[in-house]
């Protein structure tokens, strides 16, 4: 459960910040049909991989090293945000992130692991690699703090807040959130999703409009959860990056943390709204229920990359 952030009958804090916190607390969804960010991107990439995935279910689940390193940052950074937003931020500089980096690495690897039938699928030197290059990334944040999680001009308002929004009687979309943060200056709120890296994002991701479209859909959903106007709603991808170049050209390429705003303007947000449609739509009966059919592939000779290994 998460912890209480901000205590009740605190007139420092907006009381927005504390509804947005509490949602994780509070909210007890029912049994609907879930529709999530990852099941509209897999129909997008190709109809017969969701399919396979989604509907028949045939695709076998599968671990690796850069799920578990996800995992594992994902939880090692917002543990230590919490301590610095909850606690101080002495409390957090004192927390050992190499020794909870690597606590949050096994405990993701023995996860995995039993997920799939107890067996490896990885290596100690693997795991130790990644362990390092983890290491480096979390020693950069907690130097440049100050530079991207400023304690005197923002508040965390949410870690792994869950938005969830009914899209039609029965359908509900279902989202969580890494980082939520609320900026009283200028009463605005930034959604931010973490993602790992190997050595951050080139043009043709931050171009791709199924990869941005996550973030403008928790805008969406978000918004109208917590009655907030999109405007004051700003979103990021925060990219942290296990290797940079020792001999850049510029500064820039040596930060362990790459920052992407995509276009979230009306007229991206209505295409990202209207790709959702078409996906409910077009799997989703009047009853709410998967439409159980043959689905198609995007490819015009019947496979691509994405669904070819589980096609005969």
């Amino acid at each position: 459960m998460a912890k209480k952030i901000y205590p009740e009958g605190s007139k420092k804090v907006n009381p927005l910040v504390k509804e947005v916190w509490g949602s994780k607390i509070k909210q007890s969804p029912s049994k609907n049909k879930h529709i999530s960010y990852s099941s509209i991107s897999t129909y997008t990439k190709c109809p017969k991989l969701w399919e396979l995935q989604y509907l028949r279910k045939s695709i076998p689940f599968t671990q690796n090293i850069y799920t578990v390193f996800g995992t594992a940052m994902h939880e090692t950074i917002q543990e230590w945000l919490t301590v610095m937003y909850y606690e101080s931020v002495k409390s957090s500089n004192e927390i050992n992130l190499h020794d909870l980096l690597y606590a949050n690495m096994i405990k993701a690897y023995k996860s995995g692991k039993a997920q799939m039938n107890h067996e490896h699928f990885s290596t100690q030197d693997e795991l130790t690699q990644f362990w390092i290059e983890g290491k480096h990334i979390l020693d950069f944040l907690v130097k440049n703090r100050t530079s991207y999680f400023s304690t005197k001009t923002m508040k965390l308002a949410g870690i792994e807040t869950l938005l969830y929004q009914e899209l039609k009687p029965g359908v509900v979309f279902k989202g969580l959130v890494d980082l939520v943060f609320y900026h009283p200056v200028n009463d605005s709120w930034t959604i931010i999703d973490i993602k790992t890296s190997t050595s951050g994002w080139r043009d043709n991701q931050k171009k791709n409009p199924n990869l941005t479209a996550q973030v403008i859909l928790y805008k969406e959903f978000f918004a109208k959860q917590f009655n907030i106007p999109k405007e004051k709603i700003n979103v990021e991808f925060f990219i942290v990056k296990r290797r940079v170049p020792k001999d850049a050209d510029f500064a820039s390429m040596q930060r362990r943390v790459q920052e992407f705003k995509p276009n979230d303007g009306p007229r991206k947000t209505k295409q990202v709204i209207d790709q959702m449609n078409k996906f409910i739509s077009e799997v989703i009966d009047d009853n709410g229920d998967f439409i159980d059919r043959e689905y198609t592939c995007n490819n015009p000779f019947g496979k691509c990359e994405h669904c070819t290994p589980f096609v005969n």
